[in-house]
């Protein structure tokens, strides 16, 4: 099973943005928010946003990490914690369901959960 990101993709200064396939033009409207945010590109390197995590699931993707119930209360609250792998993006999930972003380095799980969600 695989998410449907069939549509169109829009850039909005260093943000990416699908949009539903049906969408009108939005030139010269101010648009809060045209569509899923993808993620944003920075120097040469494309971060994935938090809205597109919820949107997919752990088979959906290359890397993932399975946490348990205490664990994830850390990860909400910020934490990063010591894992195993290659390095990239990992989506964060518990019991099977995604909660975010994370960035392995070092062997260290960098929490990229966003600060205005965090407990």
């Amino acid at each position: 099973m695989k998410t449907d990101l069939s549509g169109i993709y829009l850039k909005f200064g260093d943000q990416l943005y699908l949009a539903p396939e049906r969408t009108p033009s939005l030139k010269g409207m101010k648009v809060l928010r045209p569509g899923l945010h993808l993620g944003t590109l920075k120097k040469n390197r494309f971060e994935p946003a938090h809205g597109l995590a919820l949107t997919l699931k752990p088979e959906e993707v290359r890397y993932s990490v399975a946490l348990s119930v205490s664990e994830a209360a850390g990860y909400l609250a910020g934490q990063t914690f010591p894992a195993e792998g290659e390095k990239g993006w990992y989506l964060i999930t518990v019991e099977g369901y995604s909660l975010g972003w994370g960035k392995l380095a070092g062997g260290i799980m960098k929490n990229h959960y966003p600060k205005g969600l965090r407990k």
